[in-house]
């Protein structure tokens, strides 16, 4: 999914300022033109919710290399056009995310534009059945009203091991409970 959002950032770079830009991602060593940006993933996490979902977050700083002497000016007024740019953006799937936490800086005459595009995701675990339950229920005198076996019960197969209430078993006095 990382991928596919550094892809959604870069093909809503290319429409905002054009062909005339190069885009390039975290794989950039060094020998950057003027005029081009880079997309660098910060530090993406996934804190659990509830449900067996999880909130994913995805910290970007794009860098962009002023083409003109005219840093900070050219600088404003390309932030100004990112921020209308990824506030919103598509990938190849069709999907649309929200950028938030948008701000950018100036540092040492580079760009550094600030955004996260965080999701929520199912987080899957897998869970053992239990080969064989059995319940036995009783009163403290002892006397035991309702037993049941289930063998490896199924998600919704009615099968798992609950009766519904006010029911007992077959011959037994369900009175006194």
């Amino acid at each position: 999914m990382l991928n596919e959002i550094i892809k959604g950032i870069s093909m809503a770079l290319n429409t905002a300022f054009g062909e005339g830009h190069e885009i390039y991602d975290n794989d950039v060593k060094q020998g950057l033109s003027p005029g081009s940006f880079l997309i660098l993933t910060l530090q993406p996490a996934l804190a659990p919710l509830l449900g067996g979902r999880g909130l994913k977050t995805n910290p970007f700083d794009i860098h962009y290399f002023p083409a003109t002497t005219k840093v900070h000016t050219e600088c404003n007024t390309v932030a100004e056009t990112m921020m209308d740019a990824l506030r919103f953006i598509t990938l190849p799937n069709g999907d649309k995310l929200h950028g938030t936490g948008i701000r950018y800086e100036v540092q040492d005459d580079v760009l550094h534009f600030f955004v996260s595009y965080n999701h929520t995701r199912m987080v899957t675990e897998t869970v053992d059945n239990m080969e064989t339950l059995t319940v036995e229920t009783g009163t403290k005198e002892g006397r035991s009203y309702v037993e049941q076996t289930a063998e490896n019960p199924g998600p919704g197969d009615g099968s798992d091991g609950s009766e519904e209430p006010g029911e007992s078993e077959p011959g037994e006095d369900a009175g006194g409970l």
